[in-house]
């Protein structure tokens, strides 16, 4: 019965102690997106009745490298609201997300919607949806709004 109780702690420690190692499983934290820059984000719309919202950011362990200056990456996400009320989320890359700085476009949406530079040049090479941060700042923009998850649907009226 000892025995087994040693054997249970050693079990345990070294599942611990491995899960304290790894650090890649960890959710990374939703950072907010300054809200002095939404209307230079909101500068690239290419359709001046939309509107961008919801903005949050989460830092890459890539780097962008402009000229041979590297800077750290910001995987930033935000509703891109139609007249309609209808949102959907985009998703860019920039090197900053307190003040002004360079913003590429990732998801297809922030592509079709936005004037940004694509995604994929010499500076942001490797950089694409599926880096590890960029799903998870769509997931930081979903979990930020207000409104029920199916953000621009009217909901029925419903009959007593």
């Amino acid at each position: 019965m000892k025995r087994g109780g040693v054997v249970l702690c050693l079990a345990l420690v070294t599942t611990v102690g491995a899960s304290c190692g790894r650090t890649s499983s960890a959710p990374q934290p939703c950072l907010q997106f300054s809200s002095d820059l939404m209307p230079d984000l909101a500068g690239g719309l290419i359709r001046k009745d939309f509107r961008i919202a919801n903005a949050w950011a989460v830092k890459s362990d890539q780097m962008i490298d402009s000229s041979g200056v590297k800077f750290p990456a910001y995987f930033l996400s935000a509703d891109i609201i139609a007249p309609s009320g209808e949102a959907v989320p985009a998703t860019w890359v920039t090197t900053q997300i307190a003040k002004p700085g360079l913003i590429w476009s990732i998801s297809p949406q922030a592509k079709k919607y936005t004037s940004w530079a694509k995604a994929g040049d010499s500076s942001t090479a490797g950089i694409t949806m599926e880096s590890m941060g960029a799903k998870a700042s769509v997931v930081c923009v979903l979990n930020g709004r207000a409104t029920s998850p199916r953000s621009g649907v009217t909901p029925r009226a419903t009959t007593p």
